[in-house]
């Protein structure tokens, strides 16, 4: 991919994972910024970097929240990934905003530690992130209004396709958060709360499958549940979301899914041929 006359090198990062190496962690660039450092091999960041002698970066957990933060309403950014194996002891992570570890580097960066780098665009006003970095875990506010507004007295069935992280990653002050779960072990705890609200609510699994291969699309996509729940009405489905003990469950699995699509569809009559 061209970026701005330089060739960003793609590959396909890995799912949100915990401060270890290797990783990937991300630095917001304004315009003068990336040509600087597309002219000259390096850059020092912004006036705040150079005044706190360290590169602000953050891991893609906190990327949104430092876009939003500190950037809130601006275009024409960039978004570069940085390995943090090619940082060294220069990377130290430091306690910042809210009290987390924040990746701070302590020397310039160079075009040679970036993986990628690629626009960051404002619509309708948030920055929209690559899949790989913010996913998509929770529905956008404007999708949420839309379902609230469509027919709700009928059978709704959702299609949900899930990717898990490797390790969980649960808010800095929940019990769980030292725990050390995988993905797969946090969602299926998010199963296990929720089984009684779906079983008083008339929710079912209509069907489910194990992901095998793509044939037709991305060929690096792969997913870890794929299933159909069928919901009596969307009545139940917007009563399932608003359940206190559903809003307790669902941290589990904000921590553990990397990205996901829940569709939802209109049952219709099944048959013999295609289309």
């Amino acid at each position: 991919m061209k970026v701005g006359g330089w060739v960003a090198r793609t590959l396909d990062p890995p799912a949100r994972r915990p401060q270890k190496s290797p990783m990937l962690i991300y630095k917001i660039l304004r315009g003068p910024e990336w040509e600087t450092l597309r002219a000259e091999g390096r850059t020092d960041g912004a006036p705040v970097d150079v005044a706190d002698g360290f590169i602000h970066l953050s891991t893609a957990d906190q990327a949104a929240g430092t876009a939003a933060k500190h950037f809130a309403g601006e275009d024409g950014l960039m978004l570069a990934a940085v390995d943090t194996d090619t940082l060294g002891e220069a990377l130290r992570w430091e306690r910042s905003r809210g009290g987390a570890l924040f990746p701070h580097l302590y020397r310039a960066l160079t075009l040679a530690d970036l993986a990628w780098i690629v626009p960051l665009p404002l619509a309708d006003g948030a920055h929209r992130f690559p899949e790989c970095v913010a996913g998509h875990v929770d529905p956008a506010r404007a999708q949420f209004d839309r379902f609230k507004a469509m027919e709700r007295d009928r059978p709704v069935e959702m299609l949900n396709l899930v990717r898990l992280r490797e390790t969980a990653a649960y808010p800095a002050d929940h019990a769980l958060a030292v725990a050390g779960l995988s993905g797969a072990e946090a969602y299926a705890r998010y199963g296990a709360e929720t089984a009684p609200i779906l079983d008083r609510l008339g929710i079912t699994i209509l069907w489910r499958g194990g992901f095998e291969g793509v044939l037709i699309g991305p060929p690096n996509e792969h997913w870890d549940h794929l299933f159909i729940a069928r919901y009596p009405t969307a009545h139940a489905f917007l009563e399932m979301v608003t359940d206190p003990a559903y809003r307790t469950a669902v941290v589990h699995r904000q921590a553990a899914v990397s990205t996901s699509r829940l569709i939802r569809c209109r049952p219709a009559e099944a048959g013999g041929r295609f289309g």
